[in-house]
Parts: structure tokens; C-alpha cells; sequence
């Protein structure tokens, strides 16, 4: 989305990759949450599923256990909740005190980082389905515009004026004509209330965006909490503190109670009539996997948090700041010579252009292709745009003009002059 065109250009080479898409609706920012998060989560899932790379569990049995009791035994402790229990302290002779120290969460990481990696598609699905619905193929529009630019320039001018034809005539179209549920109200609270959003206001992309935006941010926020909530609510908020004070002061991270490499393991098995308790020592190998790739996601989530929270921010701000559009169409008018800045009446022409037909929306699909071309495909179309809202406007006052003097001539009646009779020097003539 252009809105953060500026954080992304601030971010170098990086912020402008192009990816598989050539035509871009979002910027870096956003795609840290919804593609390299989703494909960094989809990584680490194949890494801790699959045995070739890591084996899950390995317990240390007894001696007279058969192989196919060492089998069933590592399975049941993969399977169910193993306890962790330092060396320096005894094991508790009681079972029910173990429970208290259960690691609860390794036999469900790939399910988790799916989970994960499903929440941060989200935003970008409600912006693809709710994009559709603006009465504009963005989509369609953007990949037009991108074909544009590698044609000839015969081919590219009847493009452009394509292009312009097609926003004119949305921006145009954007009456304030409600249907469906309670049509009546939401047409007086638009006509009377000065604060609205939809399509009918000329801010139903804009305010999507933000609130697109939003998710993006509220999502990075959530999945943090849930993190913390899977591991058991071992403060995973400062796990990525502890981690960089070990590493500055330690200069190692050392063994974390959050990911146990040791743990024990209780099961019963029954022979015949006997039921024995076991107590096995095991290892977690697949923990050593978990602890690097939790850490990563720590300061990763931290990054996409920060940076989609100052997405949001500047979005927002570009939403409610009153002369962003008119100094945009300025901008661009300026390229092509057809604005004078020190005529009155050009600039509160310009004013209305953006602020009444092009409003919001249509600044921000001129910005979605300034994202995706040059500077001079966006000045033509402009300029095209202005040229027909000139030509619009002069035809509505000719029009008004026309029917103001074709009133007064209906108003006016014909009055004939008095007969007073042939009067000479102010005697009646005479026969």
C-alpha cells in the first residue's frame, strides 16, 4: 500500500524488492508479516517434524527392558507431558508436585508455528476480499499500468488515457446513492454528519488500509501473548532481554528452564498382574531446535510489532492530514505546467479537484501507481484528470449561466404602451 512509500525507500534495496509480483498494493512492512514471517514459520515447521533432521526424544531404560519395550517407552514419553527437574534438587517423592514443572508444549511446535503462520495471512486475505468490493479492480488496474510502461509510446499514451478514463469516471460515479438496509438513515446521517466512511464518502480504501493496518500490528502484539501463553507463562515478554544479558554479561545463553534439554518421565507398565512405576531420565533434542527458533521469533515478532505499529501510525496520518491530497495533485500538476501557484483561483480550483472528485480514494489509487511506475506515467494521468475536471466544470457553469438568462427572459412579459388618444397641442382635433 503507498502509504509508507517513505519507510520503504528508508529501508534500502531490501524495501524494494519486487518478489514474484511485478505490481505491488502493499509495501515491505507489511509483507515482513504476511510472506517472510509465513515463510520463515513454514521453515521451521518442516525443521522440528521431521526425524531426519532432529530425532524428537531419546530416554535412557533399564537394561532388561526388550527393544520393543524401549520403543513403547520413548513413545509414551513423547507423547505425554515430561517434567523438568534440576540436577541440584532431589526428585520429588510425590507425583503430584511433578505436575507443576510439566513441559507441556514440545509434541505441539509444528502445529503451533501453522497456527501462526495461518493468523499472518489474515490481514492480507481481508484486504484482498475487501479491495474487490470498492467498485475498482485494483488488481486489474495495477497490472494495466504495469504493461504501460514496457509498450511503445503510441501504445502507452492510448493506455494512459484508458487508465485516466477508467478513475475519472469512478471518482465520478461515487454518488451518495445508499440501498439495501435502513437506505434512508445512512442517506441523512451521510448528507447531515460530516464524519463517514465508505464508498459514498470517497475514503472506503483508505480507511480499509488502516484498518488493515491494524491487524497487522494487533496480530504481531497477539501472537507474542500467545506465545507466552504456550509456553506456559514463563514470561516469554522478556525471554529476548535475558537472552542478550546472558550473551553481553555471560557471553552464554547457558541452560533455559523455559527449553529443557534434560527432563524425567513417569509412566506405568503393567506385566501380567504387576503395575510398575518407571521413572526414566530423558533427552529432548528437538528442544535444542525450540530454543533457537523461539528466540528468533522473539526478536523477529518484536521487529514486524514496532514497524507496523509506526505503519499504522504513519498511515493514520496521512489519512487525517487535510492537505495531503491537495499537495499531491500539486505536485504533479506542477510536472506537467498546468498549475499556477500565484493565481487565487487556480489553486482553490485545484483544492476542489482533489478534495471533492478525486477525495481519498482516488489520491490513493494515484499513489498505488506511483508505487508501481514513475513519476511521469502519474503526471499524464493527472493531468488528463484535471484537463476533464476543467472541462467539466466550465460545461456545468455555461449550463447554470444558460438556464439563469433563459429564466429571467420567461419572467419578463411584454407590457404595451398606453393608448391615450390623438391629442394635438392639447385640444381634441376636430372633423
Amino acid at each position: 500500500m503507498p502509504y509508507v512509500t517513505f519507510l520503504d525507500s528508508i529501508l534500502g534495496p531490501i524495501g524494494l524488492y519486487e518478489g514474484l509480483r511485478s505490481v505491488r498494493d502493499d509495501n515491505f512492512i507489511d509483507r515482513m508479516s504476511y510472506y517472510y514471517t509465513n515463510m520463515f514459520l513454514l521453515f521451521f515447521t518442516v525443521l522440528v517434524s521431521t526425524e531426519d533432521f532432529v530425532e524428537p526424544i531419546h530416554c535412557w531404560s533399564p537394561e532388561e527392558f526388550t527393544d520393543s519395550e524401549r520403543y513403547y517407552t520413548l513413545q509414551l514419553c513423547w507423547i505425554s507431558n515430561t517434567y523438568r527437574v534440576p540436577f541440584s534438587e532431589p526428585i520429588p517423592p510425590q507425583f503430584e508436585p511433578r505436575d507443576n514443572d510439566e513441559v507441556t508444549y514440545y509434541q505441539w511446535v509444528p502445529l503451533i508455528l501453522l497456527l501462526m503462520a495461518a493468523c499472518f495471512t489474515i490481514p492480507r486475505q481481508v484486504w484482498k476480499y475487501c479491495s474487490q468490493r470498492s467498485g475498482i479492480g485494483i488488481k486489474k488496474m495495477l497490472s494495466l499500468v504495469d504493461e504501460s510502461v514496457k509498450d511503445v509510446p503510441s501504445v502507452r499514451e492510448k493506455k494512459i488515457n484508458m487508465i485516466a478514463e477508467y478513475i475519472d469516471c469512478w471518482c465520478t460515479n461515487m454518488k451518495p446513492f445508499r440501498s439495501g438496509l435502513y437506505s434512508g438513515i445512512r442517506e441523512r446521517y451521510g448528507r447531515f454528519c460530516s464524519v463517514g466512511f465508505g464508498r459514498h464518502y470517497g475514503n472506503y480504501l483508505v480507511t480499509l488500509c488502516v484498518f488493515v493496518k491494524f491487524l497487522y500490528f494487533g496480530n504481531a502484539i497477539a501472537q507474542l501473548y500467545f506465545l507466552n501463553e504456550f509456553l506456559g507463562g514463563k514470561d516469554f515478554w522478556i525471554y529476548g532481554y535475558e537472552v542478550i544479558y546472558k550473551v553481553i554479561l555471560e557471553h552464554n545463553w547457558g541452560q533455559s528452564s523455559r527449553f529443557p534439554k534434560v527432563t524425567l518421565c513417569d509412566f506405568d507398565l503393567r506385566q501380567l498382574e504387576n503395575v510398575q512405576r518407571w521413572t526414566l531420565q530423558c533427552v529432548l533434542p528437538v528442544n535444542m531446535y525450540n530454543e533457537k527458533i523461539f528466540i528468533f521469533l522473539w526478536f523477529w515478532l518484536s521487529l514486524v510489532a514496532f514497524l507496523s505499529f509506526c505503519n499504522l501510525i504513519y498511515s493514520l496520518f496521512l489519512v487525517v492530514y487535510p492537505r495531503q491530497k491537495t499537495t499531491f495533485a500539486k505536485k504533479y500538476l506542477k510536472m506537467e505546467n498546468v498549475y499556477d501557484k500565484g493565481n487565487f483561483l487556480s489553486r482553490k480550483m485545484v483544492r476542489k479537484f482533489a478534495d471533492t472528485h478525486l477525495r481519498q480514494d482516488g489520491i490513493f489509487l494515484l499513489k498505488l501507481i506511483a508505487f508501481n511506475t514513475n513519476t511521469v506515467f502519474v503526471s499524464k494521468i493527472i493531468n488528463i484528470l484535471w484537463e476533464k475536471y476543467r472541462e467539466r466544470v466550465h460545461e456545468v457553469g455555461r449550463t447554470v449561466e444558460n438556464e439563469f438568462y433563459e429564466g429571467r427572459r420567461t419572467t419578463i412579459r411584454y407590457i404595451p404602451e398606453p393608448n391615450y388618444g390623438h391629442v394635438t397641442d392639447g385640444y381634441e382635433s376636430e372633423v
